[in-house]
């Protein structure tokens, strides 16, 4: 194929994805930086739900466009964090789109993968579904695109001085499987960011039992209250986390578009809600036109973190546009005083029921 043939397609699909991700209404003229540079202290966009697979080149344009708006910000992104189902179904020539995808765009200084549950859902050289195989690629690809070394699919990382706590499932359940050795991992890291008395950010795939509409919002009809969400081990995730102030958990997974009062009166279902510490914050997907709340794809959210509140902002990454309706200001609270504890002072409690198969 001629390099004139293969951009012409190119643009083509490009034309396609900017037309069924562009918003009804947002603003096109406001750059793409902090609403105030001189004090903000971090800055990072966020995405979800992008399932590159290995037959559509479509999807790994679409995720350029996103890439692209990143790169050419008014103002450098601090990070750029994933929150999972990077790929559709963790093959190695998804995973190749992927690292193809990103080959040429710097979206911002620190890149941030959390692995979804497509992103378990790999192969052995057999034919035979492996998590094992998945994990490995994981880790594999977050240290050939986002240049991080790790040895587990849970990691944390600091970022101008604030702490990113990654949870990832440890089997390939649509639900997550969090093991005790995971959670006393949480408490300690938890322990420790909460000693420097800034904002702490969480990336889980899924969210917290029962949030954002769940059972409901996952479309299912035969639910009931871990539906949708992390499953067995939400309880004890987030008795953890709700030790603490200042909590931001970030997750995808349900692909419900960005929603607010208004759209919560109709699905039942708001992007940004309130649970005693937490700040939970779930992003649409976007790959796919998203079930309740705005139906377009390409969208996700921008933080902004100042001294004492942090702003987070609706955008289309693949218009360009932010959506203005869709703005929160989350004030800041004094950190209370926190010991840090040893991994045998962890709750007994924590259970590691095996999950049904998907």
């Amino acid at each position: 194929m001629s390099v004139t043939i293969f951009r012409a397609i190119s643009a083509f699909f490009m034309a396609i994805a900017t037309l069924i991700s562009f918003p009804v209404a947002g603003n096109i003229s406001a750059p793409f930086a902090p609403k105030d540079e001189e004090n903000v202290k971090l800055t990072f966009a966020t995405l979800s739900d992008t399932h590159v697979n290995s037959t559509s080149q479509g999807r790994v344009f679409m995720t350029q466009l996103g890439l692209a708006d990143m790169q050419y910000a008014d103002y450098e992104l601090d990070a750029l964090v994933h929150a999972g189902d990077i790929t559709d179904h963790a093959y190695p020539e998804e995973w190749q789109n992927v690292e193809k995808a990103f080959a040429d765009y710097t979206p911002a200084k620190n890149i941030i993968f959390a692995l979804g549950n497509h992103d378990t859902w790999g192969v052995d050289a057999e034919g035979n579904d492996s998590y094992e195989v998945s994990k490995q690629l994981f880790i594999e690809y977050n240290k050939k695109i986002a240049g991080r070394e790790i040895e587990n699919v849970y990691y944390s990382t600091k970022i101008n001085g604030y702490t990113f706590i990654v949870l990832g499932s440890e089997a390939d359940h649509v639900a997550a499987d969090v093991s005790d050795a995971q959670l006393a991992w949480l408490e300690a890291e938890m322990a420790l960011a909460a000693k420097d008395d800034l904002p702490i950010f969480v990336v889980f795939h899924q969210p917290i039992n029962q949030t954002h509409g769940l059972p409901e919002s996952w479309g299912d009809e035969d639910y009931d209250e871990m539906t949708g969400g992390i499953g067995l081990q939400s309880e004890a995730v987030n008795a953890i986390l709700q030790k603490y102030k200042n909590v931001f958990y970030i997750n995808g997974h349900i692909h419900s578009g960005i929603s607010d009062e208004l759209n919560y009166k109709i699905n039942g279902f708001k992007s940004i809600e309130t649970h005693g510490n937490i700040t939970s914050v779930n992003l649409p997907s976007y790959m796919y036109l998203n079930l309740r709340g705005q139906l377009m794809s390409g969208l996700g959210f921008v933080f902004e973190v100042y001294e004492d509140e942090v702003v987070i902002r609706a955008r289309s990454y693949s218009s360009n546009i932010w959506y203005t309706a869709y703005e929160y200001t989350i004030p800041l609270v004094e950190q209370a005083d926190t010991e840090l504890p040893s991994v045998e002072e962890t709750t007994e409690e924590q259970t590691t029921e095996e999950q049904p198969t998907a």
